[in-house]
């Protein structure tokens, strides 16, 4: 993918960079840089997106406004040169993918995400360790000399812990139309994806995983105390499970239910005339792709005939290989912890 490549590219620039500074400097732990080192403490938030099986990065502007969430941050950062820092942060982000939501853009050209209909939500604990290499010249050493506004870009590594969820389906009240959202319901025990089933499917993955931040921020100084920063960037994952859907066939229902019998209801939700996280009516938008997609006949429903007119039983792709990841932006309030230059002792 272009994105991992031009991420590779630029993460690699920073790490030549962040070399070339702290050689220039003297070294990180030298007497020069030790006496004007500081600390900060921040926190903040700000928005968060998907990219996986249910939200393309080809259309990457869909996945932008589709459905954002958002994250909540604080983080600790050791100022150990005038241009390089490092910063330990947590984060909780929330991302969320919906077929239906995302294929209401243009059904002529997402008909077929449509008709899938999956869904998932995630919440994101995430910890990771950051290094920061100023973009533009420093004005001096220390916390007083830093410069009103400086342009940075960030490269780190880390892990989180997460778990996708999904609506169970929605009802609808007979007497009075009143349609009820499902609850959330984890999915991984589910084996949506008929995963330890055996040899034919993926295999289990785990709740914890990698992350490697890598973006573009720019920091501005309110006063001495305080700078307050603006921050996006990719969290590349190796990892492509965060919604749920990778790559391999759908479960054969006859080998699924009598492990998890729920897991036949998460597997395959071409079937449900209301889409289960917006609580919204699939009927119309079903037959008209049916009928000028599919060339059915009649008055085709989800219920009735989704399943098999889109084929989505055995033997069809339930997703791809590509790697899921989110983007978020971050705007923080930091904390000058300590903004007195120490003197080196003299010899």
């Amino acid at each position: 993918m272009k994105f991992l490549k031009t991420t590779m590219i630029f993460g690699f620039s920073l790490v030549l960079l962040t070399a070339i500074e702290t050689n220039a400097q003297g070294g990180i732990f030298s007497k020069r840089n030790k006496a004007t080192q500081y600390s900060t403490f921040g926190f903040g938030g700000g928005s968060s997106h998907y990219f996986g099986d249910l939200s393309s990065y080809s259309n990457f502007y869909y996945g932008i406004i589709t459905t954002p969430r958002w994250n909540g941050t604080i983080n600790y950062t050791r100022h150990l040169t005038p241009n390089f820092a490092a910063r330990v942060a947590f984060s909780y982000v929330r991302i969320v993918g919906d077929d239906y939501t995302f294929s209401k853009w243009n059904l002529n050209k997402f008909w077929q995400q449509n008709l899938r209909n999956l869904h998932f939500r995630n919440d994101i604990k995430e910890f990771t360790f950051t290094g920061i290499f100023n973009l533009g010249n420093q004005l001096g050493k220390g916390p007083q000399s830093r410069s009103r506004v400086m342009p940075y870009g960030i490269l780190g590594f880390g892990f989180y812990g997460h778990n996708p969820q999904a609506r169970d389906v929605a009802s609808v009240d007979p007497a009075t139309g009143e349609i009820t959202r499902g609850a959330w319901t984890n999915l991984k025990d589910k084996q949506t994806g008929g995963q330890g089933i055996s040899n034919a499917y993926p295999k289990p993955y785990s709740l914890i995983q990698p992350v490697f931040p890598v973006g573009l921020g720019f920091r501005m100084k309110i006063n001495d105390k305080f700078d307050f920063h603006a921050e996006g960037g990719f969290r590349v994952t190796p990892f492509d499970y965060l919604d749920d859907v990778g790559e391999g066939l759908y479960a054969n229902p006859a080998e699924l239910s009598p492990i998890t019998p729920l897991g036949v209801v998460f597997a395959n939700r071409a079937g449900e005339d209301i889409a289960a996280r917006t609580g919204k009516d699939r009927v119309a938008d079903f037959a008209d792709i049916a009928i000028n997609e599919l060339g059915a006949a009649g008055t085709p429903t989800p219920s009735t005939n989704g399943t098999a007119l889109f084929g989505f039983a055995t033997n069809a792709n339930r997703g791809t290989k590509r790697w899921d990841t989110y983007v978020v932006t971050q705007f923080t309030l930091s904390y000058i912890i300590n903004n007195k230059v120490k003197c080196p002792p003299i010899k």
